[in-house]
């Protein structure tokens, strides 16, 4: 057996790829009502771990249970690095963690893709009910549409974006978010410039205040975002 064999977790497991892939919104809210989702640990959580030769067979060592304790995924990244070398040159199957002081848990390598999904995705299903809670407050939509809201998969592509596939869940990450209403006034502004200009040539040259307006306000998103990078940038 290869090792993507061997740590791939089985289609149906909650919190595999295929999952995330099929879920809709409807399943999201049922996560959080039936609070079965686990929770991700503070990083360095995880003090100690090895790899070892034995292969799990216990249900808590194979899948992740409602609201287990599960680690981050930085403390998770140098324990990838070495499984597939260790599974084809040592034989290794599983790996032991020491969380804290005292925990010791056991983990079949499937059980850590799952754990990483759940990591990736963590922030992704908590807008999304942030986006169904909205929904169901502002009584945007009436309960049929809602109702079929909820049947479309979670992850599936926004209809109407042609260039980019941006997922159902990413407008719950807007709420409250000031800027997006400063990002479409600019690219209103973008449109109005373009649209004069194409109608008249001498526009960009008897309006030049046009020409720098929407990349000034580009600048002034970019100033505080670099303030707060800009360490990654020396």
């Amino acid at each position: 057996m290869s090792y993507a064999e061997y740590s791939t977790p089985h289609h149906q497991t909650r919190f595999s790829g295929e999952f995330f892939n099929t879920i809709t919104l409807a399943d999201v809210e049922s996560l959080f009502q039936n609070d079965v989702l686990p929770h991700v640990l503070p990083r360095d959580s995880v003090t100690k771990w090895n790899l070892d030769r034995t292969v799990p067979s216990a249900i808590a060592e194979i899948v992740v249970a409602a609201g287990e304790e599960i680690p981050c995924y930085h403390d998770l990244r140098p324990i990838f690095e070495t499984l597939e070398k260790a599974f084809y040159d040592e034989g290794m199957s599983s790996v032991c963690l020491q969380i804290g002081k005292q925990q010791i848990v056991r983990y079949h390598f499937s059980k850590l893709r799952l754990i990483v999904n759940y990591n990736n995705h963590e922030y992704n299903l908590l807008v999304a009910k942030r986006l169904l809670d909205r929904v169901h407050d502002s009584n945007l939509l009436s309960p049929n549409l809602i109702a079929e809201l909820k049947l479309n998969r979670f992850a599936e592509p926004l209809a109407g974006f042609k260039v980019t596939e941006t997922p159902l869940y990413t407008p719950g990450s807007m709420l409250d978010e000031r800027w997006v209403l400063e990002d479409v006034l600019n690219a209103r502004a973008e449109f109005l410039y373009f649209r004069r200009a194409r109608r008249d040539h001498r526009y960009a040259e008897t309006h030049p205040q046009w020409r720098g307006r929407f990349t000034w306000f580009h600048l002034l998103d970019c100033r505080p975002l670099f303030r707060h990078l800009q360490n990654l940038y020396r």
